[in-house]
């Protein structure tokens, strides 16, 4: 097979109910792309970009600019080129993880339909045909996160809130308020992005103490959390420096003190690292959470199906990552099997005549 033609468009998705706060950034909308490759024997694959939301504007339009070329190359040659480019791209520096991530999704997808399998066959099979989806709330206002929680349902079995955004007794207050509302079965997910210096993190643990609770990246640093893991009786989920890539992911495996990481194959460089951390943590017994930063359907469909890969009772949550957003046009990537539960409404991958139709004529075609 080789790629004969190549299309991009952009994809802008703003935030529905206004700017989503964390401690590392503040979002209004996202800044992705959709990628479509096309074979000479009449087979594509469509993939997401999804840049990491701290990029700052330049760096990411400088990115995007560079991918042009690379992307335009590649016409007239073996599919296998593709894999080729994300190979080198993937020995850059961190920048270029969420367009590695778009790129190896659309390889991913070219090869389930070469072989007519199912998208999730690709990653390693499906273990379950749907997981949990956690609901994440980043709300200043108690009156608001109460409004969040009744649209997250009493079914939810996850829900997160983000914190180090506010001052610590503020957040306390807030994470107070979402367990008063919760059952004794759900589990809250305390998640600071690393925005709490080591001494806030061990005040907020030691001032409340459910086994409700779990602290999703207290602090910023890998040792800093690990002498949280170390020396408070609390679960403590890994995210950021411990996950960024597959040898981060095994040190912090391999030092056995964490409850559990988080995932996210657009942040650590596509679908084929994240699957390694995926199945280091499955051979550990590690339990996970695999999602990613807000995007569309195509990004959002290819990360549930490398949850579903996962082993569930390892398996923390996914999340619908299309949530917050407004979702105009609707390319219907996931269906809610249950209240709580998410499935990927097109296993065998997205009609790539539906797609144009729904975002319009590509911003660049190469052929």
């Amino acid at each position: 097979m080789r790629l004969n033609k190549i299309e991009l468009w952009d994809l802008k998705i703003p935030f529905r109910d206004g700017p989503y706060r964390m401690s590392h950034v503040v979002q209004e909308t996202t800044f992705g792309k959709v990628l479509c490759l096309h074979t000479d024997d009449g087979l594509c694959g469509l993939g997401e970009i999804v840049p990491a939301p701290p990029l700052e504007p330049q760096e990411r339009l400088a990115r995007y600019s560079e991918t042009l070329p690379l992307l335009s190359n590649l016409i007239g040659e073996p599919h296998t080129s593709i894999k080729e480019l994300i190979d080198a791209l993937q020995e850059r520096d961190a920048s270029w993880n969420g367009i590695t991530f778009g790129m190896e999704t659309a390889y991913y997808d070219l090869l389930a339909r070469q072989s007519e399998a199912t998208f999730a066959d690709v990653l390693g099979s499906a273990r379950d045909t749907s997981i949990e989806d956690y609901f994440s709330i980043s709300e200043e206002d108690p009156a608001r996160v109460r409004v969040r929680m009744a649209m997250a349902g009493s079914r939810r079995k996850v829900i997160q809130i983000k914190v180090g955004v506010y001052s610590l007794a503020h957040e306390l207050g807030l994470i107070r308020t979402t367990l008063d509302l919760m059952t004794e079965s759900q589990i809250l997910l305390v998640d600071a992005n690393g925005g709490w210096s080591p001494e806030q993190a061990e005040e907020a643990i030691n001032a409340i103490q459910d086994t409700r609770l779990i602290w999703e990246e207290p602090c910023q640093f890998y040792e800093e959390n690990q002498n949280l893991c170390r020396s408070l009786d609390a679960q403590i989920l890994l995210d950021g420096e411990t996950s960024r890539d597959a040898e981060a992911a095994k040190r912090a495996i391999l030092d056995g003190t964490a409850y559990g990481m988080c995932i996210k194959p657009a942040l650590v460089g596509g679908l084929g690292i994240a699957r390694q951390i995926r199945d280091l943590c499955t051979e550990a017994g590690i339990r996970m959470r695999i999602d990613g930063p807000w995007c569309g359907d195509i990004a959002s469909a290819a990360i549930v199906n490398l949850a579903m890969g996962a082993p569930p009772d390892l398996l923390i949550a996914g999340c619908d990552l299309r949530e917050p957003l407004n979702r105009d046009p609707d390319l219907d990537g996931l269906f809610h099997a249950a209240e709580n539960r998410i499935s990927p409404s097109h296993p065998y991958g997205f009609d790539a005549a539906e797609v144009r139709r729904l975002l319009g004529p590509a911003e660049w075609v190469w052929n």
